[in-house]
């Protein structure tokens, strides 16, 4: 995987698998525009970058990606810079874990907003880009959930299935332009998002149960590669795909854990990283 004179937009860079994938394509040659939710994550995202001695991003910048405003400011910004944007990555996102009885409207649009509106803002400002330059590759991150049901999450589940919805779309529409569109779907992958999940035996029981390859693979490279791969030349005649990083596990027919896991009972996410 060749990037050099490639620019990468990262949105969701700050951490999480968004940051994993930064730190892939810097490797391979990509200068980087990181944009993110938190301020200080964005600073952390620069001290990682520079720990791993890779240069620091041509751009860093805190965007509210469910605001169509700032993520056009945000495109005009990369712009203004003179980087072109040849691959987007959508990686940001935040999620609840709440029944219907229990998440009220704001909340369900506050996820809807993030997930799901702040992809097709970005896509579009990108798209526009793209476009001038002959093609380009998008890479959103979705979720298992957008493929199946995972109890108390109706919003979630709601904004990944249209994540991959809009990925086809978009895949249909934009191919003329040269632009390939493409959709990952991880499993439970450890970021500090789910860390808390690795610390019960009972979690750990019921990936095993559940995941072909078992619930000590799946890390954050894995996805980072994926959305590597799906860029570079070696994807060129792939577009409108949906990619399972999952050891498997939307191979069978269950994503039940148990009830007596955290799975079902853990706190709300934040933006800047997906399952």
């Amino acid at each position: 995987m060749d990037f050099k004179n490639k620019t990468a937009v990262i949105v969701g860079g700050g951490g999480g698998l968004g940051l994993a994938t930064a730190l892939e394509f810097a490797r391979a040659g990509a200068s980087l525009v990181i944009m993110d939710g938190d301020q200080k994550k964005l600073e952390a995202a620069g001290a990682v970058l520079a720990g791993q001695k890779i240069p620091p991003p041509a751009l860093s910048l805190r965007l509210d990606v469910s605001s169509a405003a700032a993520v056009a400011e945000a495109f005009r910004l990369v712009d203004q810079a003179a980087l072109a944007v040849n691959f987007l990555i959508n990686a940001a996102g935040l999620r609840e874990v709440k029944m219907v009885y229990d998440l009220s409207p704001e909340e369900f649009q506050r996820v809807v907003n993030v997930n799901l509106c702040g992809v097709y803002y970005c896509c579009r400002e990108a798209a526009l880009r793209m476009r001038s330059l002959g093609g380009g590759a998008m890479v959103t991150v979705a979720s298992v959930a957008g493929l199946t049901g995972l109890p108390h999450r109706p919003a979630y589940c709601a904004s990944k299935h249209g994540l991959v919805g809009l990925s086809r779309n978009l895949a249909l529409d934009l191919g003329k332009d040269g632009i390939r569109v493409n959709v990952l779907a991880p499993g439970t992958i450890r970021t500090p998002m789910t860390e808390a999940y690795y610390s019960s035996r009972a979690f750990l029981d019921g990936l095993d149960e559940l995941v072909p390859l078992g619930s000590q693979l799946g890390g954050s490279q894995d996805v980072a590669r994926a959305a590597v791969f799906l860029c570079s030349e070696a994807a060129e005649f792939i577009t409108g795909a949906c990619l399972p990083v999952d050891g498997g596990w939307s191979a069978g027919k269950s994503y039940a854990i148990g009830q007596s896991t955290p799975y079902t009972s853990a706190g709300s996410g934040s933006v800047g990283a997906v399952d």
